[in-house]
This record gives C-alpha cells, sequence and structure tokens, in this order.
C-alpha cells in the first residue's frame, strides 16, 4: 500500500515539474513555387510554367502538407482533431503562393475526415490576409527608410568589395543569360530563376554544381546584408515577434488567447524575424522552413522556447539559445526585458518618418532649451571679450593666407 502511495507521490511531482506547453506560433516560408521572372537567353517562358510566375507548385503543395503533419505531431496536445477557430489564428501575406501554402499546410494539420453530414470530405478552415501595401504585420508593405538603410548597405566597403570578387563570374554569367550590367546590386532574378529551374530539372546546361553553388552564395550575401542593420530588423522583423509576444501575454493574464498562431510568408520575413531575435542565419531559408516561438509552463513559470526547422521535409528543428537568456528555455520576464524595448511602434511613424505628437513636442523643448543656453553661452563669451579688449590696448593681428589656412 505504501508503496502505491510512494509512486502515485513521485508521479504527481514529476507531472508538476514536466514543462507544459500553453501556445504554440510559428512563421513558416511558402513551398515551392516556379520564379519570380526570368532572364534573356532563358527558353522556359513563362507560359511554360503551371499558372505562371511566383505560383505555388505541385511540390510546394506537398511540402506544406507534409509540414502541417508536423505541426499536428508538435501541437497535438493543445489542439482539438477538427478546426476550432477559437484555438487556432491564421494570418498570411496576400499572395497566391503564401494563401495556397496556409491552406495545404492546414490539411496537413487538421488530416481531412467526413463532417457530420457526410457530403464533404473537405473541411473548411478560415485564414486572414492583408494586402500588401498595409502589411506591416508581415514585412510586406513600402517602407522608405528600410529602403533607403538597405542601399546605404549596398554602397558598404565590404558590399564593393565583395562586387568587385564576384565580377569575374558576372561577366560569364552575362555572356550565358544575354543580360547586361549583372552586378551584386542587380542579379536580375537570374539566381532564382536558375535554382528553381534546377528543382523542376529545367536548368539550362551552363548552370553546373559550381554555378548553382555561386548563385547560391549571391543570394545569401544579399539576404545578408538586407537584415544586418538594427533599425531594418525592428521595422522588418519586430511586428511578427510582437504579435507572438502580445499573444503569449494575454495567455498569462488569462485572457483570450489563441494555442497556435500560424504566418505563411517569405524567406524575407523569416529571416527578419530571426534577425529581430538575433540569431545569426546568414542564408536563404529554404521553402517551408519554420521558426517556431512556443510558450511553455513549469511550476507557475512561463518560458520561451525558439527552433528553426531550416530543412525542407525535416521533422528536426534546431533550438537556439536567445541573446541574454540563461538557457534555451528563456524565462518569458527576461525574454520581455530584452526585446519589448525593440519593439517598433506604428508603421506610419516607423516608415514614413514622421514623429509622432509626443515626440514632436519632446524635440520642440529640447530646441527651446537648447537655444537658451546657446543664447546665455554667447552673451557670456561676447562679455568676457568685449572686458578682454578694454583691459588690452595690444594689436590685433591680421590673418595672412598661410596663417589662414592652419587656422582652419
Amino acid at each position: 500500500m505504501y508503496i502505491y502511495l510512494i509512486f502515485f507521490v513521485l508521479c504527481t511531482c514529476a507531472n508538476a515539474s514536466r514543462m507544459k506547453l500553453i501556445a504554440g506560433h510559428v512563421i513558416f516560408r511558402h513551398g515551392d513555387r516556379t520564379p519570380l521572372a526570368s532572364y534573356p537567353s532563358n527558353l522556359i517562358k513563362e507560359e511554360n510554367w503551371p499558372n505562371g510566375y511566383g505560383q505555388l507548385t505541385s511540390i510546394g503543395i506537398e511540402q506544406q502538407y507534409r509540414l502541417g503533419q508536423y505541426l499536428r505531431t508538435r501541437y497535438g496536445s493543445i489542439l482539438s482533431s477538427t478546426f476550432d477557430p477559437r484555438e487556432i489564428f491564421v494570418r498570411s501575406t496576400d499572395f497566391d503562393r503564401t494563401l495556397m501554402s496556409a491552406e495545404s499546410n492546414l490539411h496537413g494539420l487538421y488530416h481531412q475526415r467526413n463532417i457530420s453530414n457526410n457530403r464533404m470530405s473537405v473541411q473548411p478552415i478560415s485564414m486572414h490576409t492583408e494586402r500588401a501595401a498595409n502589411d506591416f504585420l508581415l514585412g510586406q508593405n513600402d517602407c522608405p527608410i528600410v529602403n533607403r538603410i538597405t542601399n546605404e548597405a549596398y554602397q558598404s566597403e565590404t558590399f564593393k568589395q565583395l562586387n568587385e570578387f564576384y565580377q569575374p563570374f558576372f561577366e560569364k554569367l552575362q555572356m550565358w543569360t544575354n543580360a547586361s550590367n549583372i552586378t551584386l546590386y542587380n542579379t536580375q532574378h537570374i539566381p532564382d530563376s536558375v535554382l528553381v529551374a534546377h528543382i523542376h530539372n529545367k536548368a539550362p546546361a551552363w548552370a553546373t554544381e559550381d554555378v548553382r553553388k555561386t548563385l547560391a552564395e549571391i543570394n545569401n550575401i544579399i539576404f545578408y546584408f538586407s537584415f544586418v542593420n538594427d533599425t531594418v530588423k525592428r521595422i522588418r522583423g519586430g511586428p511578427v515577434i510582437q504579435d507572438i509576444w502580445s499573444n503569449m501575454n494575454r495567455s498569462v493574464h488569462h485572457d483570450t488567447f489563441y494555442k497556435l498562431r500560424m504566418y505563411s510568408a517569405h524567406d524575407t520575413t523569416v529571416s527578419a524575424a530571426l534577425a529581430f531575435l538575433h540569431i545569426h542565419y546568414p542564408f536563404q531559408p529554404q521553402y517551408a522552413s519554420a521558426l517556431f516561438i512556443d510558450l511553455y509552463k513549469q511550476n507557475q513559470t512561463y518560458y520561451v522556447k525558439v527552433e528553426y526547422l531550416n530543412v525542407t521535409d525535416s521533422n528536426k528543428p534546431q533550438p537556439y539559445l536567445l541573446e541574454g537568456c540563461p538557457k534555451v528555455e528563456c524565462p518569458l520576464d527576461i525574454f520581455t526585458t530584452i526585446y519589448q524595448p525593440r519593439f517598433p511602434g506604428k508603421a506610419e511613424v516607423e516608415c514614413e518618418n514622421k514623429p509622432s505628437s509626443s515626440s514632436r513636442s519632446a524635440k520642440a523643448m529640447v530646441v527651446f532649451l537648447s537655444s537658451i543656453v546657446v543664447g546665455l553661452f554667447l552673451i557670456t563669451l561676447v562679455t568676457t571679450m568685449f572686458r578682454k579688449r578694454q583691459a588690452s590696448v595690444q594689436y590685433i593681428p591680421v590673418l595672412t593666407r598661410d596663417s589662414a589656412d592652419k587656422a582652419i
């Protein structure tokens, strides 16, 4: 009897100390797609691709379906077996490939079965989007400040040196593609077009393994320089992390929250989120790669765990130790202390550089006080000079050309 009692107590204590999953969040890139554009000598034209440029392929549909199946194994303990809009919220950018990726993913997450009326074998699942011009959350809106900073990064000495390094390769690329003026600043979608064609066995003969590796290197360089600046990290990666943090915060305070929030987006979205979290990943995210930011609870303490599934069709995400956190499972209060001050403000303020009314008032006060200080300084300076002039009758030297040059 006592043995059973001890066993029961030990099991109870073990369960109490175990990490319990509370909420999941996943930012994923769409699945395999057709090229976004082409180059002059390419024999594969837009009409040769199913549904044209930039569209999800059958391979991409399968990739997302399998990712959805993995999400079921990952989050099955907190989700119902059938879709419940109170449990899950799906947000996509307003592109066919991301909307269709989300749909394919959800088919894998909620394995389709007959619905009660036996007339439909597909369960409708809602998702939400925002037109690109207004999509600050997933980084699709036009942002002049980001454009300016990115262009400045492209003008850096390091970037210029890299452009010089790849110049011999660009000369060959111009010959192969019949494109002109290819540089690191403007590769004209050539890497994307060639690498996508290779996946579908449509690459030209000149696109050897070495050429494809070099094109992939160029893509990685562009991605690295696109998100190296802290302001760009905040504007492009901050909104989605802030949205995730808000959902975690609501769950802690027992407000209404979603057990799973999904974001169907792009390689740039995933890269920006990684960069905001200061996770150094200088590579272009693969198709259907996914960033997981999950909330756990243990002994009344909440923890955030970040993992990245950086290989298509893999079920082994890589955990990351966040900057400033004592371990991979980062206490939520420490996560908040680190990242909340970095969250961006409103899009119109961040992107258009229009200061808010409070910041305008603060700047006006600074200007006013500064003018008073400068005025007092000038009065003191003039008074001092006047007194010295009265006290001395020595001559004032006239600057010659040589002495003037030295003074400047």
